[in-house]
């Protein structure tokens, strides 16, 4: 632990006091300019890896930071972490402060690009949610864990994700927090912003987006505007030209996570103020999409909702999201026993609840090797990753986060001789773990 924070203060802690390299003049695009984003601050990534791909070929990348919300890790700056998959060592950790920044907004989520090649870390100004010009995302060499750029955002940036478009290009979706607008990354065309939404689109609260498995459509959690008191909804966005298709009712106000299955037939997203889940039937033509299902999550304020690899469990977890905030469970139910609306009241109830003492969990990200039937679910309260068996239903190992740091899901990346491939985060499995589930449901 010594030599880890040693290479951390040495090697990945940065300081920008304004000595940025010259920026790429034509980063900038359309769609860039739509959203309200800009690069700001370019630097050089160049030196030695910060960590060995080689005797750490299986990592799962996740966020540190300062905490929020009088839970505080006493970290000062946003930060990464990098996690041994198989042996949960941590093997490397950054740290980033950046020039006129006195408090960081708690980055609540990071990606990787789908090659494993960069990390986007959302970060920003605090106190408040979404200060006008004060988002930050940064993105950073995922081998040197050196900061590459910086970009502006109108509001401080919440999440990221990758994802494959209907028509083959590897992306990364972020967004911002609270009627944040959405973007969307390329970065085989140097972490463009090649497509994304505006909040005002959604006729409400955007809250996050989740690119189904055809890469087709980007589903969009959103509450009504403040005040109002009505069900919130998922907006079904068409990747072609990021315009919105349709609203789907929720009849949950505050609708939260999407959680897919492998074949794309239903999505699953949970409600924080009834703490229930919502059973969307994806079968046809977007028009004929519809609510056929509603369940008790098994979990008050329910964030994050995961399938296991067979598909027989749903787990959610507790954060106390629109209530106490401060969950240390799980739900599990049975995510093919559901009422249909407008029953809601005698939804059925959760097949077990499983303490985790895991405080304040919001995300959790399966583990990409089917024999280990592992969830991690990320603590920012206890600050620390707890890991559950979703087969025996109980949690078996946790990791303390290697600088005390408050951490919100992240990436399991595989590195190679080829390179990088992203297998699990938020957006769900990817790449030879989807193939992989998708062998035991019997659907290759």
């Amino acid at each position: 632990m010594k030599i880890l924070q040693r290479v951390s203060l040495a090697v990945a802690t940065l300081l920008l006091v304004g000595a940025a390299s010259a920026q790429s003049p034509d980063w900038a695009t359309e769609w860039s300019d739509r959203l309200g984003v800009a690069l700001i601050a370019e630097f050089d990534t160049s030196g030695p890896d910060a960590w060995d791909r080689e005797a750490h070929p299986l990592v799962f990348i996740t966020t540190e930071g300062p905490g929020y919300s009088g839970l505080l890790s006493g970290r000062t700056a946003p930060g990464v972490a990098v996690i041994d998959a198989v042996t949960m060592e941590p093997v490397a950790s950054a740290s980033f402060e950046l020039e006129g920044v006195e408090a960081y907004f708690e980055p609540h989520g990071l990606g990787v690009s789908p090659d494993g090649r960069w990390i986007y870390l959302p970060t920003g100004t605090s106190p408040g949610f979404g200060d006008v010009g004060g988002g930050r995302l940064l993105i950073i060499d995922a081998h040197t864990l050196k900061l590459h750029r910086v970009l502006a955002t109108p509001t401080n940036p919440h999440h990221a994700k990758s994802f494959t478009h209907a028509d083959g290009r590897e992306l990364v979706l972020a967004y911002g927090f609270r009627e944040g607008n959405f973007y969307v990354f390329d970065p085989a065309q140097d972490n463009r912003i090649v497509g994304g939404v505006e909040n005002g689109s959604l006729l409400g609260r955007g809250y996050l987006g989740f690119v189904d498995p055809t890469g087709q459509y980007l589903l969009i959690s959103v509450r009504p505007a403040a005040g109002v008191d009505a069900h919130g909804w998922v907006s079904v966005v068409d990747t072609s030209n990021w315009r919105v298709l349709r609203n789907i009712d929720t009849i949950d106000p505050d609708p939260i996570w999407v959680e897919f299955s492998a074949d794309g037939s239903q999505a699953y997203v949970t409600g924080g103020k009834y703490s229930m889940v919502i059973r969307i039937a994806m079968d046809g033509p977007v028009t004929a999409w519809t609510v056929d299902g509603v369940a008790n999550a098994g979990a008050i304020g329910p964030y994050g909702a995961h399938l296991n690899w067979d598909e027989t469990r749903l787990w959610t977890v507790s954060k106390g999201e629109a209530t106490h905030n401060r969950g240390n469970s799980m739900g599990l139910l049975n995510p093919q026993i559901m009422r249909p609306p407008p029953y809601a009241a005698w939804a059925p109830g959760p097949i077990a609840q499983v303490n985790t003492d895991c405080l304040r969990g919001d995300h959790g990200t399966v583990h990409p090797n089917p024999e280990l039937d592992q969830l991690w679910v990320t603590c920012n309260g206890s600050f620390e990753i707890v890991v559950i068996d979703m087969f025996d239903e109980e949690v078996i190992d946790r990791i303390p986060m290697p600088n005390g740091g408050s951490t919100h899901s992240g990436a399991f990346v595989a590195y190679g001789p080829d390179g990088g491939r992203v297998l699990s985060d938020q957006n769900g499995l990817h790449g030879t773990a989807r193939e992989a589930k998708l062998e035991i449901l019997g659907l290759r």
